[in-house]
Formats: structure tokens, sequence, C-alpha cells
């Protein structure tokens, strides 16, 4: 991206950096650039009026020749339909690649690929996506898409895609109907007036009489505290950098956090001590400047959190303020509305442009907002059409149909709270149901199968290092209710966690179904998508389930994930055996950055001390070739040679899993050269290392996990304990197994077998 500032920069030493991000960039600037900038514009302007006089750049040449059917760039979303495809929905999203910006497009369905028969066109569309407002016969269709040039239109290639008759029907809402039927009067998140009696019944003596009691004990603590002063901008480069915004937001959250549980308190009770403390909350934090230390566009934690908790808080506490108190939130508010708006759509380009973790975050903020004042600020309407056609057409980023995450189940869990925060009060307050998409339907089994409840590790990406959590069974709980899915209930039930947490906690309560233990579901689940396989033996069972999870992502090593391509973990009888080795301290701290986010902290392949694929590179992608799975066994391939960039030509780990709990593992590598390849394990606790037997062993509880080296013979084993750059947080060591050849070589395969068994069963090896 490229910025020209509307700004003279004085001479000196100056440094850039972009919110929301750790590195900061240094730049000097001299006397004589501005002379040479100013002559430069003047000649670099006077250029490009002469090609306009002389009609070289002509509007519809550019339109038709240089800007339709572009290959998109790694970080914007593909063709949808893709050519060929069969669509998983009726009607599928359409998205393309945007000529470029401040355009108008036409998008055309049609039977037939010359455009004649059964042609939907839609004209006038001001984004590169489109949700169709109706659904489409079974059969085969075409579409294209058109740049509207002056009274031209010039048209795209036509791509070809299938609807069979058996796919869920999600055609776009009738938004006017839709926000027609949000109550005048307020609430309209998570609760709308005519629910109200009957909630604060549930509060006092009902099924909410537990939760609300602990809800308003914690606020009393926090009445008439001191709050928080304004920040001031964030300072510093690289790591000192991310620690101080790091400061920023975990001081100012736990404030904001009151605010909103002050504010939920009083909705329920009625009770005026609650309201008020709410209410001064909110004129503080509000009377910071929107566009200072924590404008959107500097600052975007703070942003966000004021606006996420603000604007409910705004909601449950309307009654309370006068109108001149109103007008002063409300100005503000109204700002940063305004920045996220201009954020995602001008800034981030969120519908093509959406690998971006935050930007996923605002998206359901800015939504919440539109539902909050749909009634008063005309821009609402613009905003709730932005955000639901990019929940419809583009969200999740970070996942397919399947339901995986790219970023780990860390930053699923938080940001499936934050999308269940729009989706419940939309659905409420509206009716439209997102839930009906086949992501929402099919996301809880991907914490299911790959981070259950006794999970002690939450593989791949950032805060892998810590296990299954009551927070994800929270919102685990969320999705049970909203999807009516007793197995998911399972999940919240075996952490005791009986209310989704928060608004989500009362609004999604739900006692009125039993939770099923998973130990009918199939043993083993792909998620294409993000390239993971989870292969269970007893799945539910903590006692008895042996869980094998390899990945081999198409993603890339980007955002919240690391250069872990064809790595695996292992769990076994309640332990933690392989494990992703390092911590998460801050994102981009020196431990973070230059050990969690390498190859040589995870389970797969380096060479050479430590080299292997390269980090932060959206190129440095793997992929899942083959997935089967039987009664006796399961079989994967998953191939990582494109993520060594040409430093090595083949990387491809076959793992077949003799049921119940063996794994065969074959490893084919070749390197441009002789290189000394290195297989690695890694484990919480000290290994046992036997070379004359080719094995290393892990002890963990009362677990116990055999690797046996078949090939090559020979093999040098070796362990290390500990960082090269160790976790800034004092973390505990970790252990690190290598098994290399004795010499380099170009070429060579591994054949380890992996058998986890409990202490004491050695001998049924």
């Amino acid at each position: 991206h490229m910025y020209i500032t509307r700004y003279c920069i004085p001479c000196g030493a100056w440094t850039a950096f972009c919110a929301g991000m750790t590195e900061e960039y240094a730049f000097p600037v001299e006397d004589r650039v501005w002379g040479i900038t100013r002559c430069a514009c003047l000649v670099f302007s006077l250029f490009v009026f002469a090609l306009i006089f002389l009609g070289v750049l002509s509007t519809a040449h550019a339109a038709q020749e240089m800007v339709l059917d572009q290959e998109p760039a790694w970080n914007q979303k593909p063709y949808e339909p893709a050519d060929g495809a069969v669509v998983k929905r009726n009607p599928p999203p359409f998205t393309w690649v945007p000529a470029k910006d401040g355009l108008r497009y036409v998008l055309e369905v049609a039977r037939d690929e010359g455009f004649s028969e059964d042609v939907l066109r839609i004209e006038d569309i001001p984004i590169s996506t489109y949700a169709l407002r109706t659904t489409l016969d079974a059969g085969a269709w075409h579409w294209r898409y058109g740049v509207q040039v002056d009274e031209a239109v010039a048209l795209s290639r036509a791509r070809r895609f299938t609807v069979s008759g058996d796919v869920r029907t999600m055609p776009y809402p009738d938004l006017d109907a839709a926000t027609a039927s949000v109550p005048r009067a307020r609430p309209h998140l998570f609760f709308v007036p005519s629910q109200l009696a009957l909630l604060r019944e549930r509060a006092q003596s009902g099924d909410l009489k537990g939760l609300c009691g602990s809800l308003c004990r914690g606020c009393e603590e926090h009445i008439g505290e001191e709050l928080v002063p304004e920040p001031d901008y964030v300072k510093g480069s690289g790591p000192e950098r991310g620690r101080n915004y790091a400061a920023i937001f975990r001081a100012t959250r736990p404030p904001m956090d009151a605010m909103e549980r002050c504010a939920l308190a009083y909705l329920l009770t009625g009770a005026a001590k609650y309201g008020e403390e709410a209410k001064r909350r909110l004129l503080h934090f509000f009377a910071w400047d929107p566009e200072g230390p924590t404008a959107y566009h500097h600052n975007d934690e703070p942003a966000m959190w004021v606006m996420m908790r603000g604007v409910r808080a705004y909601d449950w506490t309307y009654d309370l303020f006068t109108p001149e108190e109103r007008g002063q939130v409300e100005e503000n508010m109204r700002v940063r509305g305004a920045q996220f708006y201009n954020h995602l759509l001008n800034r981030r380009r969120f519908h093509t442009n959406p690998y971006e973790s935050h930007a996923g975050r605002t998206l359901g903020f800015l939504g919440e907002v539109a539902l909050e004042f749909i009634h008063e600020w005309p821009e609402s309407r613009e905003w709730l059409d932005y955000v639901l056609t990019l929940f419809w057409n583009i969200y999740p980023a970070w996942g397919k149909e399947d339901g995986g995450w790219h970023e780990g189940p860390g930053y699923w869990s938080a940001y499936m709270s934050f999308a269940l925060h729009f989706v419940a009060p939309l659905r409420v307050a509206t009716g439209i149901d997102l839930m009906q998409k086949p992501f929402f339907r099919n996301t809880p089994y991907y914490l299911l199968y790959t981070n259950p409840p006794y999970g002690k590790i939450s593989p791949f990406g950032d805060g892998e290092n810590a296990g299954a959590s009551g927070g994800k069974a929270q919102v685990m709980y969320g999705f049970s209710t909203l999807l009516g899915d007793p197995y998911i209930r399972w999940y919240a039930e075996a952490f005791n966690v009986n209310e989704a947490g928060g608004a989500l906690g009362i609004a999604l309560k739900d006692d009125g179904f039993e939770a099923k233990c998973p130990t009918d579901l199939a043993q083993a689940r792909y998620f294409p998508g993000v390239g993971l396989v989870s292969l269970h033996t007893a799945l539910g069972n903590a006692a008895e389930d042996v869980h094998f999870l390899i990945h081999s992502d198409p993603y890339g090593p980007i955002s919240h994930a690391h250069a872990d391509q064809n790595a695996f973990t292992l769990e076994a009888f309640g332990e933690d055996l392989a494990i992703c080795s390092g911590y998460y301290p801050w994102y981009g701290s020196n431990h973070h950055s230059q050990w969690s986010w390498e190859s040589k902290s995870s389970n797969t392949i380096t060479f050479d001390g430590g080299l292997g694929q390269k980090k932060r590179d959206p190129k440095s992608k793997g992929q899942i070739c083959a997935f089967e799975h039987g009664e006796a066994y399961d079989y994967v391939c998953a191939d990582a040679t494109q993520a060594y960039q040409g430093s090595l030509e083949r990387f491809v780990r076959r793992v077949v899993h003799v049921r119940p709990g063996v794994f065969v593992m074959l490893d084919e590598l070749e390197a441009p050269e002789p290189v000394g390849f290195e297989w690695r394990l890694h484990a919480r606790q000290e290994m046992t290392l036997d070379e004359a037997g080719q094995r290393v062993t892990v002890e963990r509880g009362d677990a116990r996990l055999r690797v046996q080296f078949l090939a090559p013979e020979g093999l040098v084993l070796s362990q290390t304990s500990g960082f090269e750059n160790p976790p800034e947080n004092d973390a505990p060591d970790q252990f690190h197994f290598i098994a290399s050849p004795a010499q380099k070589v170009r070429a060579m395969r591994y054949v380890a077998v992996l058998m986890p068994f409990p202490n004491g069963g050695e001998s049924a090896l």
C-alpha cells in the first residue's frame, strides 16, 4: 500500500508505522528532498496533463484492456464462484478482483455462456462483491462482471458454476424490511423492549438469577473507582512499540469492560447505581478526542474497545442521559463509527483485502453501531449493508465453508466471540440469521476436533502453547444455543460452563436440550480450507483418546500463523507429548519473532542448524494432497515444498495411522545441494534418547510417546533445552530433539513410527 501525506515533513530523523503493526521503519528527511520533490511533482503533473491532452489515458480503454480479470494478489479474495465450481450455497457469493478504486460495477448471471437465457443483471454495484437477493434454479450457470464507463460497460470473461439441488438456500435479505423491524425504542442490541419484562423476571427469580447475581456482585467493586486517563500516543519502535501498544490496551480494557457490565446489570435489575456507574464511564471515555491518541488510525485497540463496550452500554442505559449528554456521546461515537467504515471501505478495502485480523473485529463492531443508530443516523443503513454484505460473502477471511480457522484455536475463540456479538443481536433485532451460513454451522467442529476440552495444547498458531479453556467453552455454549447442537453443548459442559459469558450469556441462555458426548462421531476430520487433519482414537474420552494433528496450510505463515507447514502434534491419554514449542509474550517480541515464528520451533523439517521455511511470507504455502479415513487406518499426505521457496526442492510427509494409535511417518526430502536435514520433535520435559536403538521417548504424566526411526540407519540424535531468544514472560524451558544423518546429503527419506502408550503399557508395543 502507498499513502502520500498531505503534510510537509521537517528535516531530520523520522519513523513510519501502520496502526496495529509492531514494526516501525526509520528514514531521514534531508534539506534537498523538498526541492526535488516539488520539482518532480511539477514535471510529473505536466507529463500526465500532456498524456490526457493527447488522449493516451482513455478511461474506457483502460477498463477494457488493463483492469478486467486480473489475477488476485496474495491478500485479495479470489474470483467466486471459481470457474467450474460446484457451489455450497444458493445463491453463491459473487466476488471479483476490483479493476481499480472508485468504479461502479455490473453483475450478470445467466444460464448460457452467451448471456441470452434467464439473465439476471444488477447495475451500479459500488464494491467488488455482490449478494443476490434471489435463489437460482439447480443446474449450470455462468457469471461475469463489468465496469461501467460513461454509457458503456466493459465486461469480464464468463465463469461457469453449478448449483446442485440439495445445497442450503441463503438469499440476501430485504434490508429495508429488516431495518424497519428494529424497534424505535431501546434496547436494540441483544434484547428488544418486548423482552425486558420477562428478562427481568428471569433475572430476579428464574434461570438467570445466578448469572445476574454474579454480575451485580462483580459490579459493586467498581462503583466510583478512579478511571484511567486518556492515553498518550504510542511511542517507540519495534519490540518497544509492541510493549507500549500492549500496555495501553491492557490499561484501558478493564475499566471499559466494567462499563458494559454495569450497564447490563442496570438493564437486568433496573438498579440506578449500576446505570449511573455505566453512565459515568460513558461520559468519561467518550470525552476522549476521537481524532487523538485513541483514533482508529493511530491506535486501533482502544478505538475498537471503547466502541464495542460503549455502544452496548449506551444502548442499555439510554434513558439515563439528558439530550445534551446524548449529544456529547453520540457525536463522539459517530466520528469513531465513520473511522471504522472508512478503514474497512477505503483504507483496508476489506471487501477485497480481508486478510487482517483486527479489521475482522471491526466489521462486527461497525455492525453493532449501525444497528444501534439505524433510526437516527442516515449513514447507518449504508454501514449495515456493507457489514452484512461482507458477512454474507467475504467473512471470515481465515476460514472456508468447512469451518476451519487459519490462526489457531486461541484466535478462533476470540474472533468467534466477536462475531457472535454481531450475529446474535442481528437475529434478535432483524430476524436475519447468519447461522445459516455453512462456515458458522461447521466451525464449532473445528474446535471440537482440533482442541477438545481435555486438550493441553492449541495448535497451530499464536497461543498454541495454552490448552483448551473455559473461555473457549463459553463460545461453544453460544454456538450450541444458536445451532441447537448437543455435541457442541457437550464441549461447554465438559468445563461446567452453562452460559456464553457477558451479554451473550444472558441472551443465549438455554437449558432446553441435553448435551451429547461425541464418541459416535467420525474419529477423523479434514478441514481443507486451512489444510488441517485431525485424527482421533476415542474422541470425547480424555483417558483413552490419542489425537494426532497435522497441517499444511494454503494461507502460508501470515497473521497469527507460523512457518510450520507439515508440522504435527500428538496428545494421548490426557497429556501433551509432541508439542509446538515456544510462547507468545506479545506479538512480535524477540522470542515470538525469532523462535515461535520459525520452523525450528515446530515438529517439522529444518536443515543446517535450524534453517527452514520462509516465515511471514504468503508464498510459503503448504497443501494436504490426500486424506483417507477408515475403520482400520487413516492416510494423510502433506506437501510443504513451496514453503521452503527453493532452499528445499521437496518435502512430502505421508502418515498412515494404523488404528488405534500407531502412526507410520514417511518424509521424502530433496535439496538443491547436500544439506544436514533435521527431523524435529519438541516436548515439555526432557526426552530419553537411545541412539543405538535409533529411538527417542517422551514422558509426560502417565503417558509416553516412543518414536522409532526405521530409516535411514545411523541417525545422530541430539537434544537441547531452553531457547536462543528466551521468552519475555519467563515461561518454563522446553526440550528440542533433532535426528540428523551423519553426513550431509542432497536427498533422503525418514521413516519413523510414533507409538503413544500409557505408563506401564510398553510391553504392548
